[in-house]
């Protein structure tokens, strides 16, 4: 990401476009990296919007103008503050970073009217067919990172870390249920930390988690761990409470 921010476009934005299957961590990296670049002095202003649709997108970037304190950010018109967004990004003295966070088919058309021509710009998006567009549209190659899903090790710490448990509670047995859970997620962080968060909080087992998974309600569970209703999916199933969608 460093490598690819950093290189030398030609007066073109410098991009990092991110793509993988919902879960793996895209925000996340993304967020981490916004951290250490301001924590180390790289960028003075960073910006985040969502791309997920056309309406959260105009939010999003026509927020850049209250951010930076600019004379049209109270205007009505919102095609005229897009512009005035954009053009303060372009002709702006400062470093800035703006993450466009989970970017859609919908969206294409939207960004490639209202993106800065110049700066820096990480993307992440679900699909590889979106990836390339945003890389064509940004006249960026080599700017594309697919990120993957941990190894079996990794997100067995993972899960162990954020369940709380350390490493001298990790019997054999404990280790192997461990990852019976992290693969019967996919493997996927997203869902292996809402399941530690969990466990942590009700004081469930890797034993019961299992039980759960190995129930008839297995396919019902695994199809909620891409949403935000996967602890409440748990609780549900757990203690027979009715819970809406």
């Amino acid at each position: 990401m460093e490598e690819m921010l950093n290189g030398t476009q030609n007066g073109r934005p410098s991009c990092c476009v991110i793509h993988g299957m919902p879960g793996v961590g895209k925000s996340q990296l993304s967020l981490r990296y916004a951290e250490k670049s301001f924590e180390d002095g790289w960028y003075t202003h960073i910006f985040w919007t969502s791309a997920t649709s056309v309406d959260k997108s105009t939010q999003g970037f026509s927020k850049v103008l209250d951010l930076v304190d600019h004379p049209d950010r109270h205007l009505e018109d919102q095609s005229v503050k897009l512009t005035a967004a954009r053009l303060w990004l372009e002709e702006c003295c400062v470093n800035w970073l703006l993450i466009i966070d989970n970017v859609d088919r919908s969206t294409l058309d939207f960004l490639r009217l209202h993106f800065p021509r110049k700066g820096n710009i990480i993307f992440t998006t679900r699909t590889v067919d979106v990836a390339v567009a945003l890389v064509n549209m940004t006249r960026t190659p080599d700017c594309m990172l697919k990120l993957q899903t941990l190894d079996v090790g990794d997100t067995t710490d993972l899960l162990f870390d954020d369940a709380g448990i350390g490493p001298e509670s990790v019997t054999p047995s404990l280790l192997e249920n461990a990852k019976l859970l992290v693969e019967a997620v996919g493997r996927l962080p997203l869902a292996v930390v809402q399941a530690a968060s969990f466990m942590k909080e009700t004081h469930t087992t890797l034993d019961e988690m299992l039980k759960l998974y190995k129930s008839k309600e297995k396919i019902e569970v695994r199809a909620k761990m891409f949403g935000k209703n996967l602890i409440g999916m748990f609780t549900n199933k757990l203690t027979g409470n009715s819970m809406g969608e």
